[in-house]
């Protein structure tokens, strides 16, 4: 792996540490260090990487400098859940109709 595809793998993977630890912090948030003890980074990576999270709409930082989970993280959910919910209508009823077609 290239110096530049390991760079990318740790970015992407504090990112998703970040949400990881702050999905459990709503409504208040989390500090600097708290979320940086959490992600095991730096809280230096901590600010550049929510600062990116915060351009993609994923975090916002609270007026008490804790940093939060926005919105569209949870509208996610709810769209992830909903194609689960049906892909497991569509899994049954193949599985209906594969049943009734094999036994007259």
């Amino acid at each position: 792996m290239s110096a530049d595809s390991q760079n990318a793998y740790a970015s992407v993977h504090g990112a998703l540490a970040l949400v990881e630890a702050l999905a459990g912090a709503v409504p208040h948030g989390l500090p600097n260090k708290a979320l940086a003890e959490a992600a095991r980074i730096t809280p230096a990576q901590v600010t550049r990487l929510a600062a990116a999270l915060i351009a993609a709409g994923w975090v916002k930082k609270l007026d008490s400098g804790c940093y939060c989970i926005n919105a569209h993280v949870g509208r996610l959910a709810f769209q992830v859940q909903a194609a689960f919910d049906a892909a497991e209508r569509r899994l049954g009823d193949e599985r209906r109709n594969y049943t009734h077609s094999n036994h007259p």
